[in-house]
């Protein structure tokens, strides 16, 4: 079976489950739950979607700017337990990390406790049944589960992203085992995120940010837009969240409402672009409450902010195209935050062919 050395070879080992667990992790090549033997077999069928050479080299991953092959995202799928038809799916979202302005070296090697999110967008996510709806952050979805933690074993394997050595996160968070979402655009009345971003409506695409554990909010009282949306607001400029104090960053910030939610507000006059521009204005934070606490005087606040008068207001994000709404989750008018460094943005890549075709998915799963 395959390991995650500098190059991958193949080493003889008992076929007794444990034993290679054993081997494995007493290597740290896992993330320490127990995996699925990247054999020979395994490896090679987990290529039958992809039109690319295996020894095509996808990225170099920092720190160690390790080469993130074909082969190499190959094994590290098939260790997490991915059908073969969501290597195309784990390649683009590769490709989006590596972007500069996603900031991966930063990422992989800050004190913040970020994970890097996937949001799988387009006919894809029905086609490989990626959940978009109850329990969307949870449990029990393979498709989720094991692309989500595909991305987390290339960061540790490939890119050498290991905890207290170059992984310096403090506490870090749950999805860094594995975080991995749907967009619902079925049920949504506003385009996907993919398509505010120039992506047809019709073509499949992954959107990778890094991010903080999604943060509940509740609110089932609010009879207008604007007081379920001041709950929102709230809850996305809390003193100790990293956006009140670096809003001139070229950062972002998440919200994840439901198709309930978005209908509603749809029905009440409010497309996207209106909920972004209420959440930009209301989630801010006094200089007078942010002063000398947090992140204060770390970095330059907007222009506008008058950082002497404590009653002046600064916002979380530095305008409001840069509130993300994504459409998820099940039944309920619950929301969540996904809190983001403000040191980074997200990168949304479409999932397509070598030659830049958009997959057709279907079309090969039938053939297969």
């Amino acid at each position: 079976m395959s390991n995650q050395s500098s190059e991958s070879h193949l080493v003889e080992l008992a076929a007794d489950p444990y034993a290679i667990y054993e081997h494995f992790a007493d290597r740290g090549w896992t993330d320490g739950l127990p995996f699925v033997p990247p054999t020979k077999a395994r490896v090679a069928d987990m290529l039958r979607f992809n039109d690319r050479i295996p020894t095509e080299v996808i990225a170099d991953i920092p720190p160690k700017g390790g080469a993130a092959t074909v082969h190499k995202i190959a094994i590290n799928a098939a260790m997490a337990g991915c059908k073969p038809e969501y290597l195309p799916v784990v390649i683009a979202g590769v490709q989006a990390m590596v972007e500069p302005e996603y900031n991966l070296y930063g990422r992989q090697t800050t004190t913040h406790p970020g994970a890097h999110l996937t949001i799988v967008h387009g006919p894809v996510r029905n086609e490989i049944n990626v959940n978009c709806r109850q329990n969307v952050f949870g449990q029990g979805w393979r498709a989720n589960a094991t692309i989500g933690r595909t991305m987390r074993l290339l960061l540790m394997n490939v890119g050498g992203g290991i905890p207290g050595e170059t992984d310096m996160a403090t506490h870090g968070h749950p999805g860094k085992y594995s975080y991995c979402i749907g967009e619902d655009e079925d049920n949504s009345p506003w385009p996907g995120l993919h398509v505010d971003r120039g992506i047809d409506p019709s073509a499949s695409a992954v959107t990778m940010l890094c991010a903080e554990s999604p943060h509940n909010i509740n609110d089932m009282i609010s009879k207008t837009p604007e007081l379920y949306l001041g709950s929102a607001a709230s809850a996305m400029s809390h003193l100790g969240a990293n956006g009140p104090y670096r809003g001139k960053l070229d950062g972002e910030q998440m919200l994840v409402i439901t198709a309930e939610s978005a209908q509603w507000l749809d029905e009440q006059g409010w497309n996207k672009q209106k909920v972004q521009e209420f959440i930009f204005e209301n989630a801010r934070c006094r200089i007078g409450d942010l002063r000398d606490r947090g992140g204060w005087g770390q970095t330059p606040l907007p222009d506008w902010v008058d950082m002497h008068d404590d009653d002046a207001l600064t916002s979380i994000v530095p305008d409001p195209a840069h509130i993300l709404i994504v459409v998820a989750g099940g039944f309920g008018r619950h929301m969540q935050a996904v809190l983001a460094s403000s040191y980074c943005k997200s990168v949304t890549k479409p999932i397509t062919d070598k030659d830049g075709a958009p997959i057709a998915l279907v079309k090969e799963l039938a053939s297969n």
